[in-house]
């Protein structure tokens, strides 16, 4: 108990809820405590409570566990004065945070306004697709891939070019694979299911069709150098089995047309004037500046 509070504790102070910095307006939701010329109200004491996650949400019942948090809020609350009585919301990097963050919720929201509320995916199209394609939704489908993992792109990129001028892809592996386990077999790791693997393996192995290899994808594990070398089909699925997974892919691509076609009018109609000569005398931190 002890434990979860201190992590929810910690959570709680170090993450400043915008929520809590604004000028809140007139309510009429019990006060349960007053901090200076502040309130917290059970509104308030809600709201907070069901951020947290439902693991350890039990451990906020009962007249022990709400006096606990309302503690933790009480302490935000203090620290939140505190850093206002010392002008730290004046602070240039505290003002830049702010710009950041309404920058990055106003395009979110935009995004919603133009895109996810305007595509629709309806009934009659997911029927019809998977008419189409009924051959391709399988129930029990399993694939059989090897894999070169490696640590950096850049290392990656140049082991697939050795593999596009002729390399044996398994000795490639044997010799540079940081999987020591798939390594001693040539890279391969056997069969395996949907949901088997991360999400970016699995999308980048399901795009291939067998003896393809991929170009590098990263993953938590680093950059996968991937080749498919069998597919063994399981039973046709049924309509009521695939239809969600249609929706999903449907959806996926009404959103990709409308965001792109968003943006390209915007591209179309905004007035960008770029400085060729000033983004090539541009030096990141990482690079060496020219003539040295």
């Amino acid at each position: 108990m002890k434990k979860v509070l201190f992590a929810v504790s910690i959570l709680l102070l170090s993450i400043l809820i915008f929520a809590g910095c604004e000028e809140k307006a007139k309510t009429t939701s019990p006060v349960l405590v007053k901090v200076g010329n502040a309130v917290i109200t059970q509104d308030d004491f809600i709201k907070e409570v069901t951020r947290i996650p439902e693991w350890a949400r039990e451990q906020f019942s009962g007249k022990e566990g709400k006096d606990k948090f309302l503690e933790e809020l009480i302490k935000r609350e203090l620290v939140y004065q505190d850093a206002k009585k010392m002008k730290l919301d004046k602070d240039p990097e505290y003002v830049e945070k702010i710009k950041e963050f309404e920058k990055m919720n106003l395009i979110s929201l935009i995004l919603k306004k133009e895109v996810e509320e305007k595509a629709k995916v309806a009934d009659a199209e997911v029927k019809e697709f998977f008419d189409k394609n009924a051959d391709k939704f399988t129930v029990g489908t399993t694939v059989r891939a090897s894999h070169i993992l490696i640590d950096n792109e850049e290392q990656a990129q140049k082991i697939r070019e050795r593999i596009r001028k002729g390399e044996n892809f398994a000795k490639l592996a044997q010799a540079l694979s940081k999987d020591k386990g798939s390594a001693t077999k040539g890279g391969d790791i056997g069969y395996f299911g949907s949901g088997q693997m991360v999400p970016e393996f699995e999308r980048a192995v399901m795009a291939l069709k067998v003896g393809e290899v991929s170009d590098p994808v990263k993953t938590r594990f680093g950059y996968h150098i991937i080749q498919l070398t069998d597919v063994k089909k399981g039973e046709v699925a049924s309509f009521e089995q695939s239809k969600e997974a249609i929706k999903r892919q449907l959806l996926a691509e009404k959103q990709r047309g409308l965001i792109d076609s968003y943006i390209a009018n915007l591209m179309k109609q905004g007035k960008i004037k770029k400085d060729d000569k000033a983004i090539a005398s541009m030096a990141l931190p990482w690079e060496k500046p020219q003539g040295k």
